[in-house]
């Protein structure tokens, strides 16, 4: 069903859904999809006009409610109280979107491209990202607006290498945020821009610092399987893969722990997946960047058209294996063959291992990182731990993180992780909303990242033995210093219950005012954030129930 609001722009009904599935939404003439700036300052104007609020719609793979609530057991209001903003179809810069400058090495891009449409363009002009992620498949705009993060060591997360921004607020009014812009308190406002989670107005461009890439060899990708049984072993090995000369400029690491775990009932195995990726302008392989079919043809618009949003997830007889790898993650031993498929939850972290490595050796024969085509529909729970330093005392507090959970899913009758942990280096930075804020710009973050199988239901129906796993992962990564990833599933403890044991559906009030009070005690100014927010929106048109929560209004 669609109805026609305003000359430029037309309003649809559809059934929309995050990537994970714990989050759908169901109204009537609240979705758009603007092509030029005509139609989205006219579907603001109307969104004044009849008091609603207005959210962008990217690709779907924020896990909190960063978009929308969940109403799939409510009835769809009988008028819209809320429009969503699809941007993937939206162009004002060059033919798709993209076009070279502001200044030299810079790229500027409108929110919907998507990021491997972004590098094959760079790739072409012979220029890279300064750090990606894996999926290619995220927005432009959606990696700005939270706190994605690549495997670039050296790299602070994808959003500050964001030089300025072009932000439309509810008046259809644009301001451009650049790193000589303050506020009137003399505040710097790209800290805020960047991982705004998009409480600022909708973005309309970026501007991207990006690197030279005179060749498409620039870039050189490999591996590497490791068996590192404990502490020891796992930093030594990783103070070699981040210091000369063995040290590589992108490391993205995936660990098992069933592989070399006490009680494995045969010899151990290799336990650390290491991709790495290194940066060589003196490549001996001269391929011209013109010269590689790259693949690429599809935009994200015509996605859209087609209602295809983020990774594409795996069909077939893999869609099967995906549904008895999620029954597994509650049987009785991590081990056991005596199932059906003779599968444990042990074995189809292997099976995942072996898949990875498949993708990625695709991904190095292009000379790709973005080596992550396709995926199973998962949760995540992501967190960023600050390291005392990128050294020995670092390695071993990110062994420690990673033994909270192996420690935990190696055990019988436990809730047992069906994939790998996988965990990144990060640059510490400024951005006021991030789990990597730092006063300090020489401090690094370990993100671990873990993952459960789950069916595309709301989370406050997951499976008891799910929910008490991450929440006590959680606790003990909170208790490390930890913060959330902003677009990945969290709060699944209530802060103020002093039982230790306890633990309820993610996102909880208490625990979202609760990781707020820890950033500001980190020294990041989110009152001035806050006050800028207001300044910005002045109506609240963009700030929805759970942003309130977030910071505490």
């Amino acid at each position: 069903m669609s109805n026609q609001t305003s000359p430029e722009v037309t309003a649809h009904s559809p059934e929309w859904e995050n990537w994970s599935g714990n989050i759908q939404y169901n109204g009537k003439n609240y979705y758009f999809s603007p092509k030029t700036k005509a139609d989205l300052k006219s579907v603001l104007a109307d969104a004044k006009a009849k008091g609603v609020t207005v959210r962008v719609s990217g690709q779907r793979h924020s896990q909190p409610a960063l978009v929308t609530d969940d109403n799939r057991h409510q009835s769809p209001p009988l008028n819209p109280t809320l429009y969503l903003v699809d941007m993937s179809c939206y162009v004002d810069v060059g033919e798709d979107g993209m076009e070279l400058g502001l200044g030299a090495n810079q790229v500027t891009v409108n929110p919907g491209v998507r990021e491997d449409d972004l590098d094959a363009f760079l790739i072409k002009h012979k220029l890279m990202m300064k750090t990606v992620t894996a999926g290619g498949f995220f927005s432009i705009g959606g990696m700005s607006v939270v706190d994605v993060h690549g495997s670039t060591i050296d790299a602070p997360i994808f959003a500050e290498t964001i030089s300025a921004f072009t932000i439309m607020n509810a008046d259809g009014q644009e301001r451009i945020i650049n790193r000589n812009s303050k506020d009137q308190d003399g505040n710097p406002l790209l800290p805020f821009a960047r991982v705004s989670l998009g409480a600022l107005g909708i973005i309309t461009r970026v501007v991207i610092d990006t690197l030279s890439r005179p060749l498409i060899t620039t870039l050189q990708g490999g591996k590497a399987h490791y068996l590192l049984k404990d502490k020891q072993a796992f930093t030594i090995k990783f103070k070699q893969l981040l210091n000369r000369p063995l040290k590589h400029d992108r490391i993205e690491v995936f660990y098992t722990p069933y592989a070399a775990a006490s009680n494995l009932p045969i010899p151990a195995m290799k336990n650390f997946l290491v991709l790495w990726w290194d940066v060589d302008s003196n490549s001996h392989s001269k391929t011209p960047n013109l010269d590689l079919d790259l693949g690429q043809n599809t935009t994200a618009c015509t996605f859209s058209n087609e209602k295809k949003f983020g990774a594409p997830c795996v069909t077939g007889i893999e869609k099967y294996g995906v549904s008895f790898a999620r029954k597994s993650q509650y049987f009785d031993s991590p081990y056991s063959l005596l199932h059906w498929p003779p599968i444990p939850p042990s074995g189809y972290a292997a099976i995942a291992l072996n898949e990875i490595k498949h993708q990625v050796k695709v991904a190095n024969s292009k000379h790709s990182e973005l080596w992550l085509t396709k995926a199973a529909q998962v949760m995540f729970m992501s967190y960023f731990i600050e390291l005392p330093a990128l050294d020995e005392t670092g390695l071993e507090k990110v062994w420690d993180g990673l033994q909270v959970v192996g420690d935990y899913v190696i055990q019988e009758k436990n809730f047992h992780i069906a994939a790998p942990m996988e965990f990144r280096f990060v640059k510490g930075g400024d951005s006021v909303m991030s789990g990597t804020y730092t006063k300090n710009p020489n401090t690094w973050f370990v993100n671990l990242d873990v993952i459960g199988f789950i069916e595309p239901t709301t989370s406050t129906e997951y499976p008891s033995a799910l929910i008490k796993f991450f929440a006590f992962v959680e606790r003990k990564w909170i208790e490390m210093g930890g913060l959330p990833h902003n677009g990945k599933m969290y709060g699944f403890y209530d802060p103020k219950d002093s039982n230790k044991d306890s633990f309820t559906p993610p996102f909880n009030k208490n625990f979202l005012s609760f990781i707020t009070q820890r950033r500001i005690e980190r020294g990041a100014p989110i009152e001035a954030f806050k006050k800028y927010r207001q300044y910005c929106d002045r109506d609240n048109r963009f700030y929805n129930s759970y942003l309130r929560k977030l910071l505490g209004d």
